[in-house]
């Protein structure tokens, strides 16, 4: 059976047979345009008495050779040839009857896509009778409501810049520069109170206001580094009584807290067999602070109780802030 098709693009009319739809699956180029397109869509049947269709380039004259379609998947041809169907091999033939409802199928093929077009298209008509108005939209919803995608790129950019770049962020993020210059200023003089005061005993009262509702006191620098046990000694006096005599000095040139002293009594093997700390107010005659690149004696005396079979023979002297 025979069909006739139509390019869609220059509109020429050509006849067709199923053998070669079959070759492309329905793919075939013009060989007036050499347009690539789907035979199946413009599918119909062809009658030697139908007259051409309005629109449709009129067939050629019988003295002309009239065109026919190439397969698109044919990579010798670059040109459509006239030449009739090649005949089926034998064993193909006896399988004629079953592929004798292929012009058919194709007519229901392009019957059901046409319909599947029509339904798409009535699904994305609006939903607004033919006669109905569209719904009025208020004038600065309409200008002023845009989508964020339809927004470039650059406008975007630009308005940001414009809103960073505006005086009153600029005076906004100046005030938050400050206060947090402020606040980290607050945090350090917080921190750093005792060595405020002791570079400036003037500020003291007003340091010791701030830290009152804090919690915090305000005391003599601590910098353990600066302060040297310059001598020692463990003297025994009577019986378990001994004195112990601690020289510390201060290399710094600011006056400096007081420490705690840690001391250990050890035996032949340098095992410690007793400890005792001694705070700053347990010092006998102790002033609150030691003063810049001076020297500080004390003297404590001590009651020490060793068992004979661990008997004492030394002492290492510690200190330490606690």
């Amino acid at each position: 059976m025979s069909f006739t098709t139509r390019c869609p693009a220059c509109g020429t009319t050509f006849r067709i047979v199923a053998d070669q739809l079959k070759i492309s699956e329905g793919w075939v180029r013009c060989g007036h345009c050499a347009d690539v397109f789907d035979a199946t869509l413009y599918l119909e049947p062809w009658s030697p008495d139908a007259p051409a269709a309005a629109g449709d380039a009129p067939l050629p004259a019988p003295s002309v050779p009239q065109p026919q379609l190439t397969a698109a998947s044919d990579p010798d041809e670059d040109e459509l040839v006239t030449r009739p169907p090649l005949p089926l091999p034998d064993e193909l033939r006896e399988a004629a009857p079953e592929d004798a409802d292929f012009g058919s199928e194709l007519q229901r093929f392009a019957a059901a896509k046409a319909a599947a077009d029509a339904s798409v298209a009535a699904a994305k008509a609006p939903s607004n009778p033919p006669g109905a108005a569209p719904a009025a939209v208020p004038h600065d919803e309409a200008t002023d409501v845009q989508e964020p995608d339809a927004v470039p790129g650059f406008v975007r950019q630009a308005r940001q810049r414009a809103f960073w770049q505006s005086p009153g962020v600029r005076i906004g993020l100046s005030l938050l520069v400050l206060l947090l210059g402020v606040l980290l200023a607050a945090q350090w003089a917080l921190h750093e109170r005792d060595r405020i005061a002791a570079w400036r005993p003037d500020l003291k009262p007003l340091l010791e206001q701030v830290c009152a509702p804090l919690g915090c006191r305000v005391g003599a620098v601590r910098n353990i580094e600066a302060i040297v046990i310059d001598s020692s000694a463990l003297v025994r006096r009577l019986g378990n009584f001994h004195s112990f005599d601690l020289v510390l000095k201060n290399t710094s040139d600011t006056p400096l807290a007081l420490p705690a002293l840690e001391l250990s009594l050890t035996d032949t093997r340098d095992q410690v067999i007793s400890r005792r700390v001694f705070l700053p107010e347990e010092w006998p005659d102790a002033p609150e602070v030691l003063p810049a690149q001076g020297s500080l004696t004390v003297s404590f005396r001590l009651s020490l109780s060793v068992g004979e079979a661990t008997p004492m023979a030394g002492y290492r002297a510690l200190v330490f802030y606690p």
